[in-house]
């Protein structure tokens, strides 16, 4: 190809799109409210474009629906796989950055398995779990976690199974 056909390749890819504001305005749907208990229309505001659309056509086909208007639980079957395991069965999780699904999943298992100690190890005792606004060494509090900053402390290792039992 010569250095002309490539050039000209190029203005041809290059047509002017419509502007944004020049598309078609959107539409607004009304629907039926599941959250209250009397039939009122009210404007919704969906998660996607698809919902919107879904929505769109069941009304306009006459078709009762709710949105969203129910939470069904479900369980998750996942695998932990502790930081550490010290030798007199006390887990520690070492953290650095606590993340939301962290808090999740060791508030579930504590509560799943009650007879394991479950233990902290924070980097930073005052830095911020993710999106909340408490602190690692508050939200350990919170939920009655043991926990310490930067080193495993000497107590630990030498805390037998009979005194953490006896502390129940």
């Amino acid at each position: 190809m010569s250095q002309t056909h490539l050039a000209k390749k190029r203005v041809i890819s290059l047509k002017k799109t419509p502007a944004r504001s020049q598309k078609k305005p959107r539409q607004k749907v009304q629907v039926t409210s599941a959250k209250k208990t009397t039939k009122t229309s009210k404007e919704v505001t969906y998660r996607s474009g698809l919902e919107k659309g879904v929505a769109f056509d069941l009304n306009k086909r006459g078709i009762d629906f709710q949105y969203e208007h129910e939470r069904i639980p479900y369980v998750v079957e996942r695998k932990y796989l502790p930081d550490f395991q010290l030798p007199n069965g006390i887990y520690i999780e070492a953290k650095g950055w606590f993340r939301d699904e962290d808090c999740r999943k060791m508030r579930l298992l504590k509560a799943q398995y009650p007879e394991k100690e479950f233990r902290f190890l924070f980097q930073n005792l005052n830095t911020k779990v993710q999106s909340k606004r408490f602190t690692n060494a508050q939200w350990a509090e919170k939920y009655d976690f043991q926990y310490c900053e930067g080193r495993v402390p000497d107590d630990w290792l030498e805390e037998t199974l009979d005194e953490r039992k006896k502390k129940d």
